[in-house]
């Protein structure tokens, strides 16, 4: 019965459906069946453990669940029930069902919830369930089933729940699943699936459970269920994770297990398209590391234990994820490497210990690379630091105070019974090492190194060629910071001393306190005006093109706007037409070809200049001809 206890814990409101029928009330009183116990005027009916090898007669048609497993019923074969149209629960698990017949259920029409689980089945022959319309929930778990039939759910329009887990099945052809529109659980654990037909699972599916199958990867068919939410891969043999495992796959998934897969490597953009993944499972890998997951906002849960952590710079941002959550919410994440750290939960290392190299390991190099692995992390780098860790060296770039280096002097050490001990180094040069630079800009550096030691506080000095030598002091954060103000396509020489007031001032630094590196752009005097960036010239140059252009437009509306009268003469030595009158007419010949322009104001008769106010007169704008 405990199977029918959760399917009334996980719908209870469909269950609630048919009992809310109004199921036909018998004619006649009938007896409850021998072996059987009856209850709620027969509508539940209990034959379990009565060791029956045949359907008991006398059924009630009034009974609505109807229970008979641990029994022994090897075939069920057509017409094996009865007309019962009011049932709609029937449990047959541990029945010992080797063999199932089309027909066998043809009597129940109205049926919700079949029970097939813990049998003997290794097949499930087309037409099984050809009359179950009203289906909702089918449970063929725990059987021997190595294959189905294309379509052999197809007549099942309403089913939401298809479990098949742990069976034999070693593929799914494209159209086993084919005609189930309303499925949204489909269960298919501990199988032997080693692949999936990239059309099989139907569009409408919420939640999928494949765990502990033979899957090497992430099945592609994945991208045919663009609803799924809930997603279960737990025990495959899945090594590595990478942007083509979740490329097409579902947008909206929220929750994804991981568990148990051996998984050796997480490349940054395996989930960089899960935007919705709220609930992330990858306990019990061999993860030694894990890109930051700044991309996924809406992560909530993320469970990690059992895996081979590497406490180092790469887990800055779990550190800082870990720490925002309360520590009821915290999961146990404890630091296999380094030896120093081993069995520390990482939240409650100090930020100063998670270092690359690892805090504790050798730092007698002579090169910043060593096989061809940074030995410090920058800032400017793939995946952004949290942001309270941004937020910290944002604040320690803000309040470190840029000052000339102001060096005292130290008493010199005391002796011991006439013996002078060896003096110590002041500038704690093996307390350093792999410091890296980096041209964040035009005027920036970031600097990066790694330290041994409990060291809390640094002086960073930096000097470019004719400078004076300046210094910035960082206490607490991250080994790292942004040098700003600086001097583009400039060389500078930046070094680092763990600060340490009683050992003296630090002289003569050694060579792996120290690195050159240069800032972006191109170098220019000392005191010069920057260089106008490109996109600064071409919006000068656009505004100043559009105040020309304004202007033109001006001018040419205002000589549009401007009457001009109109007057042309060949002879520019001579005065105009109007002014010479007849002198003019008498000087040209009757076969000389004498023209003019002129216009008709110029041939009106000439009167008496009037001093009184009138009105001016209004020639007619159009020149006309007129032979001299």
């Amino acid at each position: 019965m405990a199977a029918k206890g959760t399917v009334l814990t996980l719908w209870p409101a469909v269950l609630a459906l048919p009992l809310l029928r109004a199921s036909p009330a018998p004619s006649v009183a009938a007896s409850c069946p021998s072996n059987c116990s009856c209850a709620i005027s027969q509508q539940l009916v209990s034959c379990a453990n009565a060791s029956l090898a045949w359907l008991p007669a006398g059924l009630p048609r009034a009974a609505v669940e109807l229970d008979l497993q641990h029994n022994l019923f090897p075939t069920l074969e057509a017409g094996f029930f009865p007309d019962l149209p009011a049932l709609t629960t029937l449990f047959l698990g541990s029945s010992g069902v080797e063999r199932l017949e089309a027909g066998a259920f043809g009597g129940l029409g109205s049926l919700y919830h079949l029970h097939l689980d813990h049998n003997l089945l290794r097949a499930v022959p087309a037409g099984a369930f050809a009359n179950l319309s009203s289906l909702v929930f089918l449970h063929l778990e725990h059987n021997r089933i190595t294959h189905l039939p294309p379509g052999v759910f197809s007549s099942l329009k309403h089913l939401l729940v298809l479990d098949l887990s742990h069976n034999e099945l070693q593929e799914l052809s494209d159209q086993a699943l084919g005609g189930l529109p309303q499925l949204r659980r489909l269960q298919l654990s501990a199988n032997r699936l080693a692949n999936l037909s990239g059309q099989v699972l139907p569009r409408g599916l919420r939640a999928l459970w494949l765990d502990s199958n033979r899957l090497a990867s992430v099945p592609r068919a994945l991208r045919g269920a663009p609803l799924l939410a809930t997603l279960h891969l737990s025990g495959n043999p899945i090594r590595q994770l990478t942007a083509l495992s979740f490329g097409r796959g579902p947008r909206a998934l929220g929750e994804l297990f991981l568990d148990g897969l051996a998984l050796e490597k997480v490349t940054a953009t395996a989930f960089s398209r899960l935007r919705r993944l709220e609930v992330l499972s990858l306990r019990d890998n061999g993860l030694e590391t894990l890109p930051s997951l700044a991309s996924l906002r809406a992560l909530s849960g993320l469970y990690l234990t059992g895996n081979k952590w590497r406490c180092d710079c790469d887990l800055l941002w779990l550190w800082t994820w870990q720490r925002k959550r309360p520590q009821a919410e915290r999961g146990p994440i404890a630091c296999s490497s380094p030896r120093v750290l081993q069995g520390r939960l990482l939240a409650d290392v100090e930020l100063q210990k998670l270092t690359c190299p690892p805090f504790g390991t050798s730092s007698t190099v002579t090169s910043p690379m060593e096989g061809g692995r940074p030995m410090a992390t920058l800032m400017a780098r793939d995946e952004p630091l949290p942001s309270t860790v941004t937020a910290t060296a944002a604040t320690i770039t803000a309040l470190a105070t840029v000052k000339t280096t102001m060096l005292s002097t130290a008493r010199p050490p005391t002796t011991l019974q006439g013996h002078t001990p060896e003096s110590p180094d002041p500038c704690l040069a093996n307390s350093v090492s792999g410091l890296r630079l980096s041209a964040g800009s035009d005027t920036s550096l970031a600097v990066a190194w790694a330290f041994l030691g409990e060291h809390e506080e640094f002086e960073v000095r930096y000097q470019a060629p004719g400078a004076p030598e300046q210094a910035l002091r960082v206490m607490g954060g991250p080994p790292e910071l942004q040098l700003h103000g600086l001097r583009p396509g400039t060389e500078y020489r930046v070094c680092v001393i763990p600060w340490s007031g009683g050992l003296g001032a630090c002289l003569s630094l050694a060579p792996q306190q120290c690195a050159v590196g240069h800032t972006a752009g191109t170098a220019r005097p000392l005191g010069a005006w920057p260089a106008p960036s490109p996109w600064a010239a071409g919006i000068g140059t656009t505004a100043a093109l559009l105040i020309l252009v304004g202007l033109a437009m001006g001018a040419m509306l205002r000589l549009r706007r401007r009457p001009v009268p109109f007057q042309r003469y060949y002879n520019d030595d001579e005065p105009p037409l109007g002014h010479r009158g007849a002198d003019r007419a008498a000087a040209c010949g009757e076969d000389d070809d004498c023209h003019g322009y002129v216009l008709a104001a110029s041939q009106q008769p000439k009167k008496p200049a009037d001093c009184a106010h009138s009105p001016p007169l209004r020639s007619p704008a159009t020149p006309t001809y007129v032979p001299l």
